[in-house]
This record gives structure tokens, sequence and C-alpha cells, in this order.
């Protein structure tokens, strides 16, 4: 991996530069993330707030409330091409996460799990020896879930009998 991870949005005004590799990569399958990116997952690597400096492009917010946690989410976008280039979290204040698609290369970055895959899309598939998880990797009070590893890949739908 780079020592300096960098990206930008779709038109080039807002770029970001992480100063440290994240705290971990994943894949989101949540009905939010979904309607958020108009796709069927979000890709997003964790950082501590400070690891990222954003140039002086404009960075718009959306406020959105979880349904599982009741906190706020807020999407941060580039208000010319309207590129998502993160989250904050009021539940996690000193956490940010970044679109893994506005890496320059995205593929610095290994996605190391899947979450809220009871709610994944049909034919999204599934890696093998990839953690991964019916919803959150952790409770609500912070106790960890238990993660499910596919020795083969295996569509999301079929993961839960689905």
């Amino acid at each position: 991996m780079p020592a300096v991870l960098e990206g930008g949005c779709l038109c080039g005004k807002v770029r970001f530069s992480a100063s440290q590799p994240p705290l971990r990569t994943f894949a989101c399958h949540c009905t939010f993330c979904q309607r958020m990116t108009g796709t069927s997952f979000y890709a997003e690597s964790l950082f501590p707030m400070d690891a990222v400096r954003f140039n002086d492009g404009e960075l718009r917010q959306y406020e959105h409330r979880s349904d599982g946690s009741h906190k706020k989410v807020f999407v941060h976008f580039c208000p010319s091409c309207g590129t998502t280039m993160g989250l904050t979290f009021e539940r996690w204040p000193d956490v940010r996460a970044i679109s893994r698609g506005c890496y320059d290369d995205p593929n610095a970055v290994e996605l190391t799990s899947h979450i809220w895959t009871r709610s994944a899309q049909s034919g999204v598939a599934l890696p093998a020896d990839v953690d991964c998880f019916a919803m959150a990797r952790a409770t609500l009070d912070g106790r960890p879930e238990v993660a499910l590893r596919h020795e083969a890949p295996v569509l999301a739908r079929q993961e839960s009998g689905r």
C-alpha cells in the first residue's frame, strides 16, 4: 500500500489524502448504503479523523438518522458532481469513512469484511475467506459479533437461506 492514499471526486474539485493506512476497509450491504450509493453496496475505509486531510474544495453534508442505533450519520459529498466522498458518525466522532471508489487507486486497499449481508441484493456474491456479518461487526453495546467465512464464493441471498 502507498505511504499516502490519495483520491478525489468525479469532477476533481474535492481531493483528499490519508496519512496512514485505514483501520479497516469493508463493504456494507445495509439498505441505507444501497440508497446512498444507488447500487448494491458501499465500500468504505475507516480512518482516525485526523488521518484524512481535504483540499479547499467544498464538501456538503446530508444528515441521516440510523435505523439501528438512532444516531446521526453524515454523508459528505461534492456539491458540483454529487460524489459521495465519505461518512462521519455521531456514534463514532473520532472516525471518518472514505469511499473506496474515490481513491486514485481503489485497489490499494483490500476489503477485509462484508457487513449487513442479510440485506444484500440478489446476485451479490460474497467472497471466500473474508469475514461476513449478517448485521454489524458489533452489537449496539459494543460486543463483537461472530463472523461467517465461506470456503468458496457464495451468493448472499443463499447465505441466509433466502
